[in-house]
């Protein structure tokens, strides 16, 4: 009997694992923008009423019918006429998205990103922008299919021309040699010796790239969370900048260059292991407090030998420099791309986004003292 309640509890619980788990209000990152009416930014998406209170949301046959498509943004647009509305944003806020996230979990996946977007008009008529108020949830666009043509003439075609090519060139090979054959045998012991060596140079290049020939084995994908215990303790409240235009970026020691040097020394490979990762993606997803620490963290890819080897790295990174917002620093995310980097042997960050969005002018990786001055 207890063995019979085991299998049924295991084969329960068996499509949990790997699976994304669904966030909190507390772990969305949003950039904000403010703005006098909303426009849709794409022709793919299921517009919803918002709403605040508690008890989530009605369905809708439009929401419902996009529940197993890739959401790639949610945007909140909301109004606000007066001081008082600003006041109580936060709240309001927080209240639309839970009604959100307790209906329609399904729409909140890894690589979703969330915007709030005002409608601020001081002195408006609520009424007339009242129709453009709700989340507008975005549909990602289905990459088209690749389809298979048939080109085996011109592959015998271009296979001939090879071979020509080769024998050609053979053939002028050997007149170059015994052009040389015939010069003196001082003269001509240097550039044998030159020939020989660039010769078994491109044999052991040969046997390089034979090597790292990928072997890389794809899988479904899978989403790991990962917990990462910093070295370092972070602050215990938000830090706050006399100059109220001060900001930075989160970034990772001081920028692209240390967070590059973390995962070459986290991540050391083996000829077999580069093999099997080469041409395979794993993407990063950390969600950061205002001190650094990193709250959250997941890997996702179809790659499991890569999402290993990124989950066991991540266990070691330490707290990174919060994002300072008009003087404050705030939580953020930060979507890292990572891929085997021929060139160092490594695995190295190709792309980075970061949420909110840092205004164009703040680039900078400037330090705490610089921003805060002496504690």
């Amino acid at each position: 009997m207890r063995s019979l309640l085991f299998i049924t509890l295991f084969a329960f619980c068996m499509p949990i694992f790997g699976q994304t788990p669904t966030p909190t209000y507390d772990d969305l990152v949003f950039d904000e923008e403010e703005g006098k009416a909303y426009k849709p930014t794409s022709k793919r998406y299921v517009f919803m009423r918002s709403k605040k209170g508690t008890g989530g949301m009605a369905t809708t046959s439009s929401a419902d019918s996009i529940k197993k498509m890739e959401i790639s943004d949610i945007v909140l647009v909301f109004t606000e006429t007066n001081e008082a509305a600003a006041e109580t944003r936060e709240e309001d806020n927080k209240e639309r998205w839970e009604n959100l996230l307790a209906t329609y979990p399904q729409f909140f996946q890894f690589n979703t990103n969330y915007k709030n977007i005002c409608q601020c008009v001081m002195g408006g008529d609520a009424e007339v922008l009242k129709p453009t108020q709700g989340f507008y949830i975005y549909v990602k666009k289905e990459e088209p299919k690749a389809v298979e043509m048939k080109v085996e003439p011109t592959v015998a075609k271009t296979e001939e021309k090879k071979e020509t090519k080769k024998e050609e060139s053979k053939k002028e090979e050997k007149k170059e040699s015994k052009k040389e054959e015939k010069k003196e045998e001082v003269a001509v012991a240097k550039p044998e010796k030159k020939v020989k060596e660039k010769k078994e140079e491109k044999k052991e290049e040969e046997k390089k790239e034979e090597e790292e020939t990928s072997t890389a084995v794809e899988g479904p994908e899978e989403t790991v969370t990962v917990e990462v215990k910093p070295k370092k303790t972070g602050y215990k409240k938000p830090k706050v900048s006399k100059d109220k235009k001060a900001c930075r970026p989160p970034c990772y020691g001081y920028g692209d260059d240390d967070l590059n040097t973390f995962f070459k020394e986290q991540i050391t490979l083996s000829k077999k292991q580069r093999r099997a990762i080469k041409g395979s993606l794993s993407i990063v997803k950390l969600s950061l407090n205002f001190d650094g620490s990193v709250k959250k963290a997941m890997v996702n890819g179809t790659n499991a030998q890569l999402n290993e080897l990124v989950t066991v790295a991540l266990k070691g990174m330490d707290l990174w420099n919060p994002a300072v917002k008009a003087g404050v620093t705030v939580k953020s995310e930060v979507k890292i791309t990572l891929k085997y980097d021929k060139s160092t042997k490594a695995i190295k960050p190709f792309e980075i986004m970061i949420t909110p969005r840092p205004n164009p002018k703040c680039t900078e990786c400037k330090t705490d003292q610089e921003i805060f001055g002496k504690e």
